[in-house]
């Protein structure tokens, strides 16, 4: 079967992404225009040249700390600004067969160079989000995203109580992510205590991306995540291995960006077979799609071609992610059978 057949095959499978940041996932041409509006220092003179600047290109140094390089935060300047790209972003995840999205953002980030109020920015997320996927028959979620570098505690404390006051307007988690080398799971404690305490927040913690299993220990130890993203160091430590498993941590693994990223060699080589294998709660999950230059469906491909994972596989993983997805449980049962019905409509028409 050739790609693009397979893929348009992937496209329409119903998918639950729980692992998307807005910031890796705006539209090229929207790049484009914006930083030509604001006459920003970057190469706007075609997409191509642009592409250079923020996404992975062939041959580029797979590394964390390059890859990193490809973010930028110059293209909000309004309100408006910010709520075109997270319209955009929700319609584009629709497209690609997702049925809920788990948007997940970081305030700081959007206010860095337009210094807009972070509520305002929370707000305009929310809103413009909800409204795309109202229109295209989606759920969404929002994850608020905290830099590991930036800490403050006293500022982090406000924008978590904020969170929670937003838990109406689909705001459903917070997020840990940054330099995992020189700032360890355990200087977030406090922080992540008080995210636990709202009791309507879910936890998620990058961890184990390229670090060690130590980390993933910690996230769900010390932190209290119910879910961890990549964890790909979780198989160098069979205890860790167990623990996930017991507890039903799931891992938010995204195949594409831990290749581009360096923290995998060899797709083939990937570990979430193994831990498929070993009972933890594993979901297939995109990333920055922008960044990456591909889709979900890339990564559901991943699946398909180098671990030759089959509908059967890949609906057991959706509904890992439907289970560890940050709902009500009446709003989980409709998903779960929504995610069903739609891979026994697949078999219908033939796919295995």
């Amino acid at each position: 079967m050739e790609r693009d057949e397979r893929l348009a095959i992937l496209k329409g499978l119903p998918k639950v992404e729980l692992h998307r940041h807005l910031e890796g996932a705006l539209r090229i041409g929207t790049m484009l225009e914006l930083g030509r509006k604001y006459n920003l220092e970057l190469p706007l003179k075609d997409v191509s040249s642009l592409l250079k600047m923020v996404a992975y290109n062939d041959g580029e140094p797979r590394t964390l700390a390059y890859f990193l390089t490809k973010f930028h935060s110059d293209w909000y300047r309004s309100y408006q600004d910010i709520e075109r790209v997270a319209g955009e972003t929700v319609t584009d995840a629709a497209g690609e067969g997702i049925v809920h999205l788990e948007l997940r953002f970081s305030p700081e980030h959007f206010s860095r160079t337009s210094r807009l109020d972070l509520q305002g920015i929370m707000q305009a997320i929310c809103e413009s989000a909800r409204a795309a996927a109202s229109d295209a028959a989606i759920s969404v979620g929002f994850i608020i995203t905290f830099a590991r570098e930036r800490y403050d505690f006293s500022a982090w404390k406000k924008t978590v109580d904020l969170a929670a006051d937003m838990w109406e307007s689909g705001v459903v988690g917070v997020d840990l992510a940054g330099d995992e080398f020189n700032h360890p799971n355990n200087e977030f404690e406090k922080i992540f205590r008080r995210v636990v305490d709202t009791e309507v927040l879910g936890t998620t913690v990058h961890a184990g991306e390229g670090t060690t299993a130590g980390q993933v220990h910690t996230a769900v130890e010390i932190l209290g995540a119910r879910r961890i993203g990549h964890g790909l160091k979780a198989t160098e430590d069979e205890g860790v291995i167990q623990l996930l498993a017991g507890r039903r941590v799931t891992l938010e693994m995204c195949p594409i960006s831990n290749y581009q990223t360096g923290c995998v060699n060899d797709l083939q080589q990937h570990p979430l077979p193994r831990l498929d294998q070993a009972g933890v709660a594993v979901t297939i999950t995109s990333d920055d799609p922008s960044i990456h230059r591909s889709t979900i469906n890339g990564d559901y491909d991943v699946a398909v071609t180098h671990w030759g994972y089959n509908l059967d596989d890949l609906l057991r993983l959706e509904l890992n992610a439907v289970e560890a997805a940050f709902l009500p449980d009446d709003k989980r049962e409709e998903l779960r059978d929504r995610v069903e019905r739609g891979y026994a409509e697949s078999r219908d028409q033939g796919l295995k």
